[in-house]
């Protein structure tokens, strides 16, 4: 009965993931506890613009604009 539950709670974690996945995530890791999802949501145009109007800062804010942007999401089995 106990392994039923697992797989019943796996499949679901699965179907939760597969729906981030189409939604531009990335699988990163995966353990028997949870999946780990990742996806930067950075824009090219604000890299672009953050880089012609802040040069002269040796490309600092765009560096942390890149990291700024990074997301994670743990789906838990």
């Amino acid at each position: 009965m106990e392994d039923t539950e697992k797989k019943q709670k796996r499949e679901e974690a699965i179907k939760d993931m597969k729906m981030y996945l189409a939604n531009d995530w990335q699988l990163k890791e995966e353990t028997p506890e949870f999946f780990l999802l990742k996806r930067n949501t950075a824009s090219t145009g604000v890299h672009i613009l953050l880089a012609l109007f802040f040069w002269w800062l040796i490309f600092i804010p765009n560096i942390i604009y890149h990291f700024s942007k990074k997301e994670t999401k743990k789906i838990i089995k």
